[in-house]
Order: C-alpha cells, then structure tokens, then sequence
C-alpha cells in the first residue's frame, strides 16, 4: 500500500520533469533553428537574439549584444531606436504646439538652449547640454530660474517658499514642470489640484501638511468666486455709465479688484493659501463695494451662526464643579 502511494506521488513529478526537458530542448535547439531562414536580413537584433536562450549568464548577454553594436558601428539612440526618439520628440512638439507658449512664439532653444538661428541639427544642438548637466538650463535646479526670465513675478514668491528650498537639496522636491508639465504648460484646475498636491501632502507619508490638497482647492474655488464678482461689478458700472451717472468711485474700487486679479498667479506661486485667502477676498470686497455704489443694492454677506461665547462656557463648567462637590 505504502509503495503504491508512493508510486502516485512520484508520477506527476516524472511528468513535469519530461516536460520540462522537452522545453529545454526545444529553446536550446529547435527555436534557434528556426531562425536561420532570417540570415539573410542585415539586422543587428536578429544577429544577437536568434542566438540567445534564457540560460545564458545575464553578464555574457548583455556584453554579446554590446560587442556586436559595437562591431557594427551602430548607434543605439539611432539605427535602433529612431523611431522612439521620433515619436517622442513629436509628442513633445505637438504638446508645445497647442500649448500657450507656442501662441507667444516661446519656442524650444527658450528653455533648453542651443541655436536656432542654424538650420543643421548638429549645429543647432551643439551647446545644448543634457540635462543631467549642472549648467543645463533644464537641470532639476535650474528650472525655476529659466521660467523666471519671462515669469519673474511667480519665481519671486516661489523663491519664498519651502518648495524652492527642498527643489536645492533634492530633484524629488516640486518645481514649475511638476505641476504645469513640460511641453503642454497647463494651467491646474480646483479639481485637479487634490491628486497633484497629495503625492506629498497626505496622511500616510508624513512628508507635508495633509491639509493642504484641500485648503489649496478651496482657494482656488474662491478664485474663481472672485473672478465672477468682478465680471458683475464690471457689467454694473458699464449699465451706470451708460445712464449718465457719475462712476468714478466705483471705477476706483473695480480698479483695486482687477489689480489683486492681475497679481493672482505671483501670489499663488507663494504657496501660503492664507495670505492668497486673504488677498482674493480683499478682491471680493472691492468688486461688491463697486456694485453696491452702482446698483443701491447691499451686498449679500454670508451669516455666522453665532456662538454661545467662552464666559458662558466657563460658567456651566463651574456650576458642574460645585454639584460635584456637593
């Protein structure tokens, strides 16, 4: 009985091993026979991986394909891979193309250099510098200073915060391409700002405030508040002018709004959602005066629940206290 069993259990392993030798047998010689009608193409990579099996030490397969390139002459980053490179290099043009910098003619030799006044590639490309080079106008620390030379305003608040200051020890820490991604240069909206802010601001990792996915969406819904305000106080004082009526207070106060509109991407860039809280509802207060000296019509501002106040709180914890003690 106990060598019958035996016997059952040591079948299927008798089964997976001729399987097993079957498969060897088949890369190491068949497979590779196969390709010998492909020995006419002048092809590098048929060369080097119609010899190759999985038993072969990683170290000697990688070394054989680099020998034969270099046999060969080839250049990876082209015979081989053109149309990567291709492909990604219109990517990145299309992205540029239907993006804001192509309508202001910001065009590539801006950001990465190089001279575009020649009409060789090797000659337009030839002080361009990778860009894991320190001087690359792309280098991870150096980004915040080349989109500075046209947005000077934004990179003076973000020199100000704690973003600029981690961006200097590590290229892990967030610059302008992080949130406004190369080539494209989208502007985020509210409801994209929660899943870019909380790579770093969540609970779970601990690297920032968790908070700030959420104070950063609200700010920026009442921006958008503020900018619905003017907009009405604009169309108030227009219709006002327009009956003969004396506008020029209330030109005044829409002027004050549409200077803190005007500021609002310099101000966000200083990432203190506080100040910018405060600043856009200065904004709102302006905008509702100009209206309110246009129209006779007060301003709609939003009711507090009052509280009950901290005397009366002290005061019921004082009479528990002495029934206590009682």
């Amino acid at each position: 009985m106990f060598s019958k069993t035996k016997k059952l259990l040591y079948m299927p392993d008798i089964r997976i091993l001729s399987v097993y030798i079957l498969l060897v047998y088949f890369i190491a010689f068949i497979a590779p026979a196969g390709a010998v009608h492909l020995d006419a193409l002048n092809n590098s990579c048929v060369d080097c991986h119609k010899t190759l099996s999985p038993f072969t030490d990683e170290q000697s397969r990688l070394n054989e394909i680099r020998l034969n390139h270099t046999v060969r002459n080839i250049s990876c980053s082209l015979e081989c891979h053109e149309d990567v490179i291709r492909k990604r290099a219109t990517d990145n043009f299309q992205q540029w193309s239907d993006s804001i910098h192509s309508k202001y003619y910001v065009t590539c030799d801006t950001c990465h250099g190089g001279d575009a006044g020649i009409k060789t590639e090797a000659g337009a490309h030839a002080t361009m510098k990778n860009i894991d080079n320190p001087n690359s106008p792309i280098y991870f620390k150096n980004i915040p200073d080349t989109c500075g030379k046209c947005h000077a305003g934004e990179l003076d608040h973000f020199k100000n915060t704690m973003h600029y200051q981690r961006l200097k020890a590590e290229s892990r820490a967030p610059s302008c391409v992080t949130c406004h991604q190369p080539h494209s240069f989208k502007v985020l909206k509210a409801s994209e700002l929660t899943a870019m802010c909380s790579v770093c601001h969540n609970p779970k990792d601990q690297i920032a405030a968790a908070s700030v996915p959420k104070d950063a969406k609200l700010a920026l819904d009442k921006q958008k508040e503020f900018q619905e305000e003017v907009l009405k106080a604009k169309d108030a004082v227009a219709q006002a002018k327009a009956k003969g009526m004396d506008v020029s207070t209330a030109q005044m106060d829409i002027d004050k709004a549409q200077a803190v509109m005007n500021d609002i991407p310099s101000l966000w860039h200083g990432f203190n959602l506080k100040d910018f809280d405060r600043q856009i509802q200065n904004g709102i207060d302006w905008a509702k005066k100009a209206e309110y000296k246009v129209s006779g019509v007060e301003p709609t501002v939003p009711q507090r629940v009052p509280g009950i106040g901290t005397a009366p709180v002290l005061g019921i914890f004082v009479i528990l206290y002495l029934l206590r003690k009682r």
